[in-house]
């Protein structure tokens, strides 16, 4: 049990760190809490309405009451299954801006800026609109990215509205601009999901060089000093210790790294007393600087056929035939058809809003996605530079405690006038043609003569979170952050973190690639 690395996590930073690794020639034990999969249900590009929530492939994880909306507690999803939260989300494969990355490097980081990151998301990706002459999109990487092939009528008319609206259509969103209304890219391959654990891990199966555990939960670091020296874990409700020769990295989510570093010892002291754990570093940062999407979810009742039609009936039985024997139609596509990046007003310098449509409607029963024999879509309009933050912290010293959440999504007043701006658009788009012609309504949204008031209690009700957590271990270069621009964890040797939790700021956009271009970058800066 003794290795070069230990990387704890299979998602979307982890399984690309772990792999870069192995072929740098390093020995590798990758441990992945999640059981793997008999079925391979996670393949299927529409199987999200099953797993997430669902405890067998989810974390599941439920916020406390959040005081900027009413108390609202509700749903975390963080994958737990070989593959992370990339075999559970919805496969929305859209790159933060050139102008976050900048923005990163701008704070001290350096290295981290677009010019540095941009060979990294090329290298990651073999995506179908590349060309040998592509500056920006990668054509032999492990990842396949994919375009929307099944789309519904609806869809063309939700793009067309924007156009309409003087937002640019743009070809690719992942391509010189990031701004303009779009087809979906997603991380599928011919017809299937594609993980980063599929991409990554899965060509590697037989390297003798890669060890892959899941059922491994991780508990705490061996930590000698103020150095990693390796994991306790238990697997199959036994306690396991692996040593790592040259370190340690954490790939475990912006939820569950920063758990296990408090567990370990590295946190805020007054924080870890309090659990009678003993302090090894000094990191009151860890768990803190949690951001996130606050994002409006409405409901649009229309006069033409969605996706829903699919749901049910001989529309299920349909559905999963032309999936099982053809890998076409509507299983085989991501969550959203169309994404979109604009500035909510003229005055913004960078794309504030981003939007999402998907083509189907569903309203949530026990925590599951319940989608009903009605002609509904959903639509989806985020902030994309949130400055809320709230935080992460323990219940207790117990590894099998879950991590708890205190989001404050709307507790910044310019997040609460970005979610209103993107309602504003939301009735523009209902009642711009053609998109706004076959709106039959805007389910629970109130009339705009009710005023600021009735929207203002509207949104606080209807924004949650768009499952894109980050910024609780913040890299930076001030005594403060959590993580060095090497990704190392200040105040420790052989200890690294490589997830979307080192983010400083937040981007535009999903965070899965940018998850990814982390794992990437991360094999080069740890590799000595």
């Amino acid at each position: 049990m003794e290795f070069d690395y230990i990387v704890v996590g299979s998602g979307s930073a982890g399984s690309p760190v772990a792999a870069r690794l192995v072929e740098k020639g390093a020995r590798v034990l990758l441990l992945e809490a999640g059981k793997r999969e008999k079925l391979r249900i996670t393949r299927i590009p529409a199987s999200s309405v099953h797993t997430v929530g669902n405890q067998r492939y989810d974390w599941a994880y439920i916020s406390e009451p959040d005081p900027t909306r009413h108390g609202l507690q509700e749903l975390w999803p963080r994958g737990r299954v070989p593959g992370g939260s990339s075999a559970i989300n919805g496969m929305i494969f859209v790159r933060g801006a050139q102008t976050d990355f900048d923005a990163w490097e701008e704070l001290g980081n350096n290295g981290w800026g677009w010019n540095s990151v941009l060979p990294y998301f090329r290298k990651m990706e073999t995506a179908d609109k590349y060309t040998e002459n592509d500056a920006y999109r990668g054509g032999m990487g492990p990842l396949r990215v994919s375009t929307v092939r099944w789309r519904v009528p609806v869809s063309q008319t939700f793009i067309d509205s924007f156009v309409n609206l003087g937002v640019p259509l743009n070809p690719d969103l992942n391509g010189p601009s990031h701004e303009g209304v779009a087809w979906n890219q997603g991380s599928t391959k011919n017809g299937l999901r594609h993980s980063a654990f599929d991409a990554y891990i899965e060509p590697l199966q037989k390297n003798p060089n890669l060890v892959v555990m899941d059922d491994a939960v991780a508990s705490s670091l061996v930590m000698e000093a103020n150095r990693a020296k390796g994991v306790i874990f238990t697997r199959g409700g036994q306690a396991l210790r692996a040593s790592a020769r040259r370190g340690v990295v954490l790939s475990a989510g912006a939820l569950n790294s920063p758990q296990i570093l408090m567990l370990s010892g590295i946190g805020d002291p007054s924080e870890l007393a309090r659990h009678g754990i003993e302090p090894v570093v000094a990191s009151p940062e860890v768990g803190q600087n949690l951001l996130e999407h606050p994002c409006l979810t409405v409901i649009a009742e229309m006069n033409i056929k969605t996706g829903n039609a699919y749901a049910s009936g001989l529309g299920r039985v349909r559905a999963f035939a032309e999936w099982a024997f053809a890998r076409k139609g509507v299983l085989t596509e991501s969550l959203a058809q169309v994404i979109a990046f604009l500035k909510s007003t003229p005055d913004q310098k960078v794309p504030d809003l981003q939007f999402h449509l998907l083509p189907f409607g569903f309203f949530m029963k026990n925590g599951r996605r319940h989608v009903p024999r009605r002609n509904l879509v959903t639509i989806y309009a985020n902030v994309n530079h949130a400055k809320s933050k709230g935080h992460v912290a323990l219940r207790s010293n117990n590894p099998r405690d879950p991590i708890a959440i205190y989001p404050r999504l709307l507790d910044h007043p310019d997040d609460l006038k970005g979610v209103l701006l993107g309602l504003d658009w939301v009735r523009r788009l209902a009642s711009t043609p053609p998109f706004g012609s076959h709106v039959l309504q805007l389910i629970d949204v109130p009339p705009q003569e009710a005023g600021i008031e009735a929207d203002e209690r509207y949104v606080r009700a209807a924004t949650g979170p768009a499952y894109h957590p980050v910024g609780t271990c913040r890299m930076g270069i001030d005594d403060r952050a959590v993580v060095t621009p090497d990704l190392r964890v200040r105040g420790t040797e052989g200890l690294w973190v490589a997830d979307a939790s080192i983010f400083p700021t937040h981007i535009a956009g999903n965070t899965n690639a940018t998850s990814i271009m982390i794992g990437e970058r991360a094999a080069d800066l740890i590799q000595p």
